[in-house]
């Protein structure tokens, strides 16, 4: 059987943010759809886990950014089990413009979880033996981040409650919100005063597009994505609450974190190149 799902997709306008370009939510959901789908025509798919009362939780992502996508663009979609080691499952998958350029690839590392017991299980519980693919490609792996502490300068604090908007049916916040969680902490409501010009951004999209002729959304002196790379280390249940906190490496610096601690953990790491 052939590990490997292809796929195409539309970027709508629901996808974008006020940069007119992708969200960091919609491309992971765009991922976990067709992480889901691979997993399902491999036999290891929602449908074939839940009712053994095992799924696949998300521990690590990262992907780079060679370009965000924006509105009525057509992409291809690729994604393939990779290595399986002791304790985790690693998937890997890319993206492609309608002109088979590559724009983003990205590698994320699963665990096979069990619903009630809310534990992790070893690779070995899974019912199915999973084909893998090597990397085809893919320059990047899922890092394992360490917690900033007090490095660099705080940027942006706010609180989130996780709600029956955020939570999917293993009754947690999907991994795709966490996306929203870091977009509304890189780019708050309330001006900051720190804020990056892309055309002056080496290799930016914004000056990309002044290149090609084409003028720069009027936001475009928000940042630029170019790597992401997050460690979802605890569940957010529905009810639970989040307190978000950014950091950054300076004025002229290009590195953030995010950290979410949520009822006395951390709950998540993000680090944003």
């Amino acid at each position: 059987m052939n590990p490997l799902y292809q796929t195409n997709t539309r970027i709508t306008y629901y996808d974008l943010d006020c940069n007119g370009k992708i969200k960091l939510s919609a491309l992971l959901r765009i991922v976990h759809v067709a992480a889901d789908v691979n997993a399902k025509e491999l036999g290891a798919g929602y449908d074939n886990l839940a009712p053994l009362g095992m799924t696949f939780i998300l521990q690590r992502f990262g992907v780079n950014i060679i370009r965000m996508p924006a509105y009525d663009e057509d992409v291809t979609i690729r994604t393939w089990p990779s290595d399986v080691s002791k304790g985790t499952f690693l998937r890997r998958g890319d993206m492609y413009d309608h002109s088979g350029t590559k724009v983003m690839e990205w590698a994320s590392l699963w665990l096979l979880f069990d619903i009630n017991a809310r534990k992790v299980l070893r690779p070995s519980a899974l019912p199915v033996p999973l084909p893998t693919l090597g990397d085809e490609g893919i320059n990047i792996l899922p890092e394992k981040l360490t917690h900033p502490g007090d490095w660099g300068k705080e940027y942006f604090r706010y609180t989130h409650q996780a709600t029956y908007r955020d939570v999917d049916t293993n009754m947690h916040m999907n991994n795709s919100i966490y996306g929203d969680l870091i977009g509304n902490a890189m780019f708050p409501v309330v001006d900051k005063g720190f804020r990056k010009d892309p055309h002056n951004l080496q290799g930016s999209q914004a000056t990309e597009d002044s290149q090609q002729g084409e003028t720069p959304h009027a936001a475009s002196n928000i940042p630029l994505f170019k790597q992401v790379q997050i460690n979802y280390l605890a569940e957010i249940r529905i009810g639970a609450t989040v307190e978000v906190v950014t950091r950054h490496d300076g004025d002229d610096g290009d590195r953030f974190y995010v950290i979410g601690e949520s009822e006395g953990r951390t709950a998540f790491i993000a680090r944003i190149n």
